[in-house]
């Protein structure tokens, strides 16, 4: 067997009469078991027992990986003994870690190197939950679509869009692109109940949803506690004047608390209402129970279990002088309560 040698390009000699050969071509014997790689611009025949003395373990592995990668599994982990080869990684799927592997093992088997001398490829490959793997597809989907910064993570029936935006403009437009396709997705619309904002923009603070980003689908009372507190930190739910009507500014933050609300069902909530200073004592007490109360409602709108939320007014605030000036504009806080059953 021969090749012929044209800047790099190779094909076989002896070829179909119409075949062409520039006066530069070169036609040399190949012996068998030879394969070819560029040295210094030059092509040239190596032997199989110069490669495996030449070659480590960890370059082959470099090599196949990069065809692996080039294949669409750059996720893919590969060990190579000299003997037996480890496939691992995390696959989006059953289909997907098999078809991985199967493109694993054919790398390996016609590999000039591992080729000869691999005895077993052992297939240590593990598959994402279900959640996990939706949370995936959809942050790919949502990359296609020119959102390369934006992630969606879920956490039992709660989706958060987490990322830097560049722009105020640009975060509203993913935060809608990425609410509306977590929303309008079969798999997804089946689990999620909310999804919440987490998406900041550069060179400002920390969004409302921040919060939720790594919260565990099964809270302590201490973490539900503290994460109702972090939210409420510095945000107040708003409300129209004189009435218990939630403002629409408030959306993204009762998301939020919905959001921990759902994580923590398995603990006793109060949503304590109160009212500005300047609210005539006679209606402070109504009032603040209807604000909280509306604030169950929304909360109760997107799943919170009505058993879990008690609603309570408590009118003016009568506390100390600094927790007075904090509540002047009035307040909802959240109180978590021992478990329930």
């Amino acid at each position: 067997m021969s090749i012929t040698m044209v800047m790099l390009f190779v094909a076989a000699c002896g070829e179909a009469p119409d075949t062409v050969q520039t006066p530069a071509s070169v036609c040399v014997d190949v012996p068998n078991g030879a394969y070819f790689q560029v040295v210094d611009g030059r092509l040239l025949a190596i032997t199989q027992s110069q490669l495996d003395e030449n070659e480590r373990p960890a370059e082959t592995v470099r090599r196949i990986g990069a065809t692996l990668a080039g294949m669409g599994y750059p996720w893919v982990s590969l060990d190579w003994d000299g003997q037996v080869a480890t496939v691992s990684g995390l696959a989006l799927d059953e289909n997907t870690r098999s078809d991985a592997f199967i493109a694993a093992k054919s790398a390996f088997e016609a590999d000039p190197v591992a080729g000869i001398s691999v005895q077993r490829v052992v297939n240590e490959m593990s598959v994402r939950d279900p959640v996990g793997a939706i949370a995936v597809r959809l942050s790919n989907e949502l990359a296609s679509e020119g959102y390369s910064w934006l992630r969606v993570e879920m956490t039992g029936r709660v989706a958060t869009l987490i990322g830097t935006a560049p722009t105020r403009d640009m975060k509203e437009l993913a935060y809608r692109a990425g609410r509306n396709l977590v929303e309008s997705d079969l798999s997804a619309g089946e689990m999620i109940n909310i999804v919440v904002d987490a998406v900041s923009v550069r060179g400002n603070g920390n969004p409302v949803g921040t919060t939720l980003i790594g919260m565990s689908a099964d809270p302590s009372a201490a973490e539900c506690e503290a994460a109702y507190a972090a939210i409420m930190e510095a945000n107040e739910v708003s409300f129209f004047a004189g009435e218990s009507i939630i403002a629409n500014e408030s959306a993204r933050l009762l998301d939020a608390v919905t959001g921990v609300s759902l994580l923590c069902e398995a603990f006793s909530v109060e949503i304590a209402g109160y009212v500005p200073a300047d609210t005539s004592s006679e209606l402070a007490l109504d009032l603040s129970q209807r604000r909280a109360s509306a604030v169950k409602d929304y909360l109760m709108a997107y799943g919170a279990n009505p058993e879990q939320l008690t609603a309570r007014g408590y009118g003016l605030p009568d506390l100390d002088a600094d927790e007075a000036r904090r509540r002047e504009d009035g307040a909802i806080e959240f109180i978590v309560r021992p478990e329930t059953n």
